[in-house]
């Protein structure tokens, strides 16, 4: 069968959709299911492109407004390519992706990937919801990422005879891909900080990631402990402030955007992965796959209604703090930094948690799962 993945960027532009698409339609073209891709450019030009085997037209973007991409373009390059695909898969949050759904009408079966509800623009979520309420009646079938996610989700609530849980996954090799010069980026990490126990996280710093939160908690922690936060975005020199108005700055550090082979080198020498989000914008929290395929231990949130306590287990393989509690963060962070021994048993399950659940051959079979009950609908 041949796909369209209709999502808001791709690679090399990288976020959570963004890896969680790149690993669906590389998935698909490996098992022999021609897949294209139609995303929004970082720029006002409209490019034709490949990204490894996957043919990707990115269409020019005037500006972004509440995160969304202004790109016209895109409405006229789906009706070019209408009667071309038997699955439109439409990757959300995206309101242009709607917009060109409705315009362009797509002859092929649409399937909805539910990454996240619209959480934090109340305002804007008025003016669209007549659209995304129409594309939810319009779509065959819906995935979502998690069944907690699902069933907290308002807008899914009339659909839940379409909706199709399936779980982010990525590569087993995703992290070793960046291998190549490790040891010495691992040696160069330990020469600037010494042999600290290290709290690492990452992300865009956005609002609801929480890294406030996690800067208080560390104000608990053993003195000796670094918290490494990785990530460039709107808040970076805001938290960056912080940590100087409470006088951390030889305990929490902001290290910007980090490479790939700088997040390796990270992953191999912290003690501890943080995902210290505070709301359901945090839907799945696909860092943290990576953070147990590398055998580390978690300290997450208990966000009801999201993903992220049911991919981070409880006591198997880490700890879910209370939301928005710097007290409660840190206690969980002292207990795995203080106990080697269980933070390995918590790393290691982790591992093992990630084979069974989170590969990305198993979210790709699951999604062709979906694609043929609704193609045989």
């Amino acid at each position: 069968m041949k796909t369209l993945q209709l999502t808001k960027f791709y690679p090399p532009v990288f976020g959570g959709i963004e890896t969680a698409t790149y690993e669906l339609a590389e998935g698909l073209v490996a098992r022999g299911h021609p897949t294209d891709v139609l995303c929004a450019n970082t720029s006002l030009r409209t490019v034709r492109d490949h990204y490894g085997p996957v043919a990707v037209t990115r269409t020019g973007s005037y500006a972004k407004l509440l995160s969304t991409s202004l790109s016209p373009a895109l409405v006229s390059e789906l009706a070019k390519v209408r009667r071309q695909h038997e699955i439109v898969h439409v990757h959300l949050p995206n309101p242009m992706a709607n917009v060109a759904l409705q315009l362009a009408r797509p002859t092929g079966k649409v399937v909805l990937h539910w990454h996240s509800d619209i959480i934090n623009q109340a305002r804007a979520i008025k003016l669209y919801e007549p659209l995304q309420a129409s594309m939810l009646r319009r779509a065959d079938a819906i995935i979502a990422t998690s069944l907690p996610y699902a069933e907290a989700s308002p807008w899914l609530a009339a659909h839940r005879h379409k909706v199709h849980v399936v779980p982010l996954g990525i590569r087993a090799e995703r992290l070793h891909q960046a291998t190549t010069g490790l040891a010495e980026a691992r040696a160069a990490l330990r020469r600037r900080h010494g042999a600290r126990p290290i709290v690492f996280s990452i992300g865009r710093m956005a609002t609801y990631k929480g890294f406030e939160i996690l800067i208080d908690a560390a104000r608990s922690l053993d003195p000796d402990t670094l918290v490494l936060v990785g990530g460039g975005g709107e808040l970076l020199d805001t938290h960056r402030q912080r940590v100087r108005e409470l006088g951390l700055e030889q305990r929490v550090v902001f290290t910007g955007r980090l490479s790939d082979l700088e997040v390796a080198a990270h992953m191999a020498e912290a003690s501890v992965f943080c995902l210290p989000s505070t709301n359901r914008a945090e839907a799945f929290g696909m860092v943290l796959l990576e953070a147990m395929q590398a055998g580390l231990p978690i300290v997450a949130t208990r966000i009801a209604g999201s993903g992220v306590p049911w991919v981070n287990a409880d006591g198997e393989t880490g700890i879910n703090a209370e939301v928005n509690d710097p007290a409660s963060l840190a206690t969980a962070l002292r207990q795995l930094v203080a106990d080697p021994a269980l933070a390995r048993r918590m790393g290691d399950a982790g591992r093992r948690r990630f084979d069974i659940h989170f590969t990305a051959d198993r979210m790709v079979e699951q999604t062709l799962e979906v694609y043929r009950r609704v193609l045989a609908a």
